[in-house]
């Protein structure tokens, strides 16, 4: 009995954990593609990107402290446990590369490019740890087909609306399967957003440029 409850308990606490960071990294493509308060794009981006560059530093520096201080590092992960991984003990957190990625694509990319590209972490890197954890059987590393499956339907779900043309949602949202697929390497904080932009960024210009290349 006792072990039943420990599991359920884990479950609650790893979605708890979940929808916090659904939430909160969703705030930022929210707030880019409908500015609060009244203000206009231009500030709407200022603000964006102060807040992120602002996040990232608090984040970068106490993740630095805490992975020099063995003593500061159990207290902060005691502290700090329903938001960060246990996997994360021994490494910078997934909030760390998050605030970086948001900062490089709201300064470095057009609107809604910057927005899908966080909107696909936000959403579509949830999906595929739910699609992975609970229908995942065919394996690809420490992830799986069935995780990408539902990566790339959240993801095509978010671009159709934003650009209106199936196929370069379609384009859009398998790149970004695929960079969450194979990041196993490096954190998908850091490469879905930056991937899925440079990306989508790439198949905009064939469309724009190269209209005749999608005949169907």
């Amino acid at each position: 009995m006792a072990k039943a409850e420990k599991v359920i308990e884990t479950k609650t606490f790893q979605g708890f954990r979940k929808m916090y960071h659904v939430l909160a990294s969703s705030l930022f493509p929210l707030s880019y593609l409908y500015p609060p308060f009244g203000l206009s794009l231009p500030e709407t981006k200022k603000w964006l990107l102060i807040v992120s560059g602002g996040c990232f530093l608090v984040s970068f520096l106490f993740d630095f402290l805490r992975l020099r201080d063995h003593k500061f590092n159990s207290q902060f992960m005691k502290v700090f446990s329903a938001f960060i991984r246990r996997t994360e003990t021994n490494r910078y957190n997934g909030s760390t590369f998050l605030c970086f990625a948001f900062f490089v694509v709201i300064f470095l990319f057009s609107r809604y490019v910057a927005v899908t590209a966080m909107l696909f972490l936000s959403l579509g890197d949830a999906a595929a740890e739910l699609g992975g954890k609970n229908f995942g059987r065919i394996k690809i590393f420490s992830r799986s087909m069935e995780g990408a499956t539902a990566f790339f339907i959240v993801a095509f779900l978010i671009a159709y609306p934003l650009y209106q043309d199936w196929r370069i949602a379609a384009l859009a949202a398998f790149a970004g399967a695929m960079v969450e697929l194979f990041s196993f390497e490096v954190d998908d904080n850091l490469t879905v957003p930056i991937g899925s932009a440079v990306a989508l960024s790439l198949v905009l210009v064939l469309f724009h440029l190269g209209n005749n290349l999608f005949s169907f």
